[in-house]
């Protein structure tokens, strides 16, 4: 049987998974959950939610729980 090296992945550490964020600002919206839609002199004409984030202002990120 190989030896367990130092740097092995299945090293005896513990990962606090839950600390891991799942989640962050919207990219689209800028985490407001809604857009500004703007005529050409720029004033605003009216706001819809974003389709992103479906009006939240945070998106999910995936996580790899599976770390051993």
């Amino acid at each position: 049987m190989p030896e367990k090296l130092i740097g092995d992945r299945n090293c005896d550490r513990n990962l606090d998974l839950d600390s891991i964020p799942t989640t962050k600002s919207c990219h689209h919206c800028e985490g407001k959950g809604y857009l500004e839609l703007r005529d050409c002199s720029g004033e605003i004409q009216r706001e819809e939610n974003c389709s992103f984030c479906n009006g939240t202002g945070k998106i999910e990120i995936e996580t790899d729980k599976n770390i051993n």
